[in-house]
């Protein structure tokens, strides 16, 4: 049995966080689930995925704070990280920090599935 590949979802709330992580399980992909940045940290100390889906704006530790801290951490530094942001200044923010991937909400899940393929890939 082949092992699909992992994506850690960063999202607070409940109901994007659900209905992405259900896309994603669909579209062949295994998914861990934090709801804010401090939670993904604690995740990424036992498992490193293939890319991480990190909403911009959250409580506790937000994604520009988590992206900071993992770049100071080298077993997940060049883990992909993409920024999901209804925020304006999203793409300006991700250029600060190095986020080659930006995607817009609400999400559209072609666009989020071209960008994973480029990053993970799935089994045949």
């Amino acid at each position: 049995m082949t092992r699909r590949p992992t994506i850690l979802l960063v999202e607070d709330d409940p109901e994007t966080r659900e209905m992405m992580e259900t896309w994603l399980n669909a579209s062949g992909y295994r998914v861990r689930t934090a709801s804010n940045g401090r939670q993904a940290l604690a995740v990424l100390q036992h498992e490193v995925p293939c890319a991480m889906v990190v909403d911009l704006m959250m409580p506790v530790m937000d994604g520009a704070e988590l992206r900071r801290h993992l770049q100071g951490m080298p077993a997940v530094s060049s883990v992909p990280f993409i920024l999901l942001s209804a925020a304006q200044n999203a793409e300006r923010i991700a250029r600060e920090l190095g986020i080659a991937d930006v995607l817009p909400k609400p999400f559209d899940p072609e666009r989020l599935q071209a960008i994973l393929a480029a990053h993970c890939h799935l089994p045949h």
